[in-house]
């Protein structure tokens, strides 16, 4: 566990939410509760979002306070919330709940976009930082780029500039990063580069070894045989093994290649950025599998792949998830 002091706390008393100090006290009442209701109920937490950024990372506004707790924690999380005065919903089980007060939101998140859960790794690692006076969990920077990196869409740039922050102000484990990265190799590979690319700091075998995990040795592979500029040349053919080998590695490159482009177009529309879908092609079908909260978001991710991929049919296995509400549920209004 890491505890931030000094400049970083500094930098957290500049940057809080908002502008407005009457909304900024509101604010941090609530976030007093919220750590109240988290340390009393004994779970799993840290926080994310616009707090962890703004704390580990560059100052910046946030009106609303992103609470990461575990799945087995969603429920005592909001049931600490709502005895302590918070207005409560389940919004998504999939990974969503939220509790307000004093026109403060809190999201109550157990699973971030791309099956990022608060696992025992990221708890033992989370950083302990000032923030406006209390003393707060945050995520290690580590996680909360990763967190950042793979939420980042159109609609949501804000997330992308954050985990560029983090590059140019915290302190990073890279060997912690690039394990923990492998969930998202090429999101995070795109993220790194970008951030070379302005100069900041990122070593050079972090990236290599992102490349590797993405990548193998398939760039090493020997370049086809130059063509004369006179006489276009034939290439000599394959013994027979290796021809086959060839075809293999090719078909295989560009199945996963579609599928990850599939992958990037499901986090960037809004009809999908947050569902859990797994995507398998065989042939001329694509099949979706996952859980779902409704039967609107299962009719969605099934017109998303169809209009990705016109020339496939689609195999729809996704399920319906069934919630059933305990009996124990305190409700708040």
């Amino acid at each position: 566990m890491r505890v931030v002091k000094g400049g970083s706390a500094a930098k957290q008393q500049k940057g809080l939410s908002t502008e407005d100090p009457e909304t900024a006290a509101r604010f941090n009442k609530v976030l007093e509760d919220v750590v109240e209701a988290m340390e009393e109920a004994r779970v799993r937490y840290a926080f994310i979002g616009g707090i962890a950024s703004s704390g580990l990372g560059r100052p910046r506004t946030t009106r609303d306070i992103d609470l990461f707790v575990t799945p087995e924690g969603a429920e005592v999380s909001l049931r600490a919330l709502a005895r302590h005065g918070f207005r409560t919903e389940k919004t998504d089980p999939v990974w969503l709940y939220k509790a307000f007060k004093e026109d403060i939101l809190v999201d109550v998140i157990f699973k971030s976009k791309g099956d990022i859960y608060l696992d025992s790794e990221m708890y033992e690692r989370m950083t302990i930082a000032e923030f406006h006076g209390k003393r707060l969990r945050l995520v290690a920077p580590e996680d909360l780029l990763i967190i950042k990196a793979v939420a980042h869409s159109e609609w949501t740039p804000s997330h992308w500039h954050d985990a560029i922050a983090l590059l140019s102000h915290a302190r990073l484990d890279w060997e912690y990063l690039i394990r923990r990265a492998r969930r998202a190799p090429r999101r995070i590979l795109s993220l790194l580069l970008y951030a070379q690319s302005n100069d900041i700091g990122v070593p050079n075998f972090v990236i290599h070894r992102l490349y590797q995990d993405v990548f193998g040795n398939a760039a090493t592979r020997p370049p086809q045989a130059e063509r004369s500029a006179v006489t276009p040349a034939s290439p000599a053919p394959l013994p027979r093994g290796e021809e086959k080998l060839s075809r293999v590695w090719s078909d295989a490159f560009h199945r996963e290649y579609g599928l990850g482009h599939l992958r990037e177009r499901f986090a960037e529309d809004p009809r999908t950025n947050e569902l859990d879908v797994q995507f398998e092609l065989e042939g001329d079908r694509l099949i979706l599998r996952g859980e779902v909260s409704s039967p609107e978001r299962r009719i969605a991710a099934q017109q998303v792949a169809q209009e990705f991929l016109p020339d496939k049919s689609i195999d729809n296995q996704i399920k319906v998830q069934t919630v059933h509400e305990p009996d124990d549920m305190e409700k708040v209004s």
